[in-house]
């Protein structure tokens, strides 16, 4: 079986112990992953996390040759065919199972009531969001003890990545970078927009799986070019029919998921190659995006890899054209919270954080460009994730 991630576990159950948590019951698939390292594919496993010992993982029987039996124990249950009966009955039942082994009674128990942004399941088609009927069972079987939203403890924990999950976070951006490399070899005018985003999907989930322990792996990309719809590219806008022309810029913005564990990278193309001004001004925001990188250090500020970018985009007269943040946590999902690289923010960078690191400019008439890697905070200085650019 694959080996368990004793640090992340260890460091998690000490936080507890610090907030005087005696267990954690999470059912959102991106905390599953982080406590079990096992993806749910349709939402309706639970993981629970004592704060000493192994966790706990109720899942439908139909996923249980995914989970880990080394890193979790496994609980299966029967789900969605008529000899299963009623899923709520299942959670109750193994729910007061784990209250009684683990005596939860009279004691703190955190649970997710604040998540807003959720990552999904495998199973993205229809994602399921635990909400009222949940929340009302769980004030049920856990009644004589104290339920302690979590949001904010798990969102600062998973801040910091283990070794174990900057591997798994790698290997994603390998895959990633495999079908943006095989998609841009096939880019040239008369392609739309919607066709490239869907090459670099194909080679994403068709390549995937199987390389390096892989197993499920989804992709989402969106491509916006030319003139007009590359300079949209400053918020997440989805792929058209516009058809990509010779000389135009092509914006690659590409999410993928590898059992449970995300890159975030955008990539740059002219149709036909660069002109000399396309040129000049990628190699202004690379050398942007590389000043940025660089502030990837433990004890910098949140805010030093956005400054460092904007001082060498103002320097080359395009500072004005750097509308959104420098970047974001990246992890358990596309977008995570901690840190945020932007104009005044609050925070230090800690070894083990990861973030995109993503300047872009949007040139009215000229096109946007961005470059986005995904960059951790080494003991000694950044460590790039992905695939560092090279000028054009």
């Amino acid at each position: 079986m694959k080996d368990v991630d004793h640090v992340r576990l260890e460091r998690l159950q000490k936080k507890m112990a610090d907030e005087n948590l005696a267990a954690l019951v999470c059912r959102l698939p991106e905390n599953v992953v982080y406590l079990t390292d096992y993806w749910p594919h349709h939402g309706f496993s639970v993981a629970v996390l004592p704060q000493e010992g192994k966790p706990m993982l109720f899942l439908p029987e139909v996923e249980q040759e995914y989970a880990n039996p080394d890193w979790t124990d496994v609980a299966p249950f029967g789900w969605g065919l008529l000899k299963d009966g009623d899923l709520y009955e299942n959670y109750q039942r193994l729910l007061k199972m784990a209250s009684q082994k683990l005596s939860l009674a009279g004691k703190r128990i955190g649970v997710e009531k604040s998540f807003e942004v959720v990552a999904p399941t495998y199973r993205s088609a229809e994602p399921v969001v635990p909400a009222l009927p949940w929340n009302s069972m769980l004030d049920s079987v856990f009644a004589d003890s104290t339920l302690v939203d979590i949001t904010g403890f798990l969102q600062g924990v998973r801040a910091i990545k283990s070794d174990y999950e900057l591997i798994k976070l790698r290997i994603a951006n390998e895959i990633a970078e495999n079908a943006l490399r095989k998609t841009l070899a096939k880019l040239e005018p008369g392609m739309t927009e919607a066709e490239v985003g869907a090459w670099v999907e194909f080679y994403a989930r068709a390549e995937g799986p199987g390389y390096k322990g892989a197993r499920l792996v989804r992709a989402s990309c969106e491509v916006g070019a030319g003139p007009v719809n590359s300079t949209k590219g400053t918020l997440l806008v989805p792929s058209t029919t516009n058809v990509i022309h010779s000389g135009d810029f092509v914006m690659i913005e590409l999410a993928t998921v590898v059992d449970g564990y995300w890159s975030d990278l955008t990539y740059m193309a002219v149709a036909g190659g660069p002109n000399e001004r396309q040129k000049e001004v990628y190699n202004h925001l690379l050398e942007a995006q590389q000043a940025a990188a660089g502030q990837m250090r433990h004890g910098a500020s949140f805010a030093a890899p956005d400054r460092a970018a904007r001082e060498v985009l103002e320097k080359a007269g395009l500072g004005q054209y750097f509308v959104h943040i420098t970047g974001h946590g990246v992890g358990l999902r596309y977008h995570e919270f901690i840190p945020f690289l932007m104009p005044g923010a609050e925070g230090t960078l800690e070894k083990g954080m990861v973030s995109s690191v993503e300047p872009g400019v949007y040139i009215p008439d000229f096109g946007g460009l961005r470059i986005e890697d995904n960059v951790a905070v080494g003991a000694d200085g950044p460590v790039f994730l992905s695939t560092p650019r090279t000028p054009w």
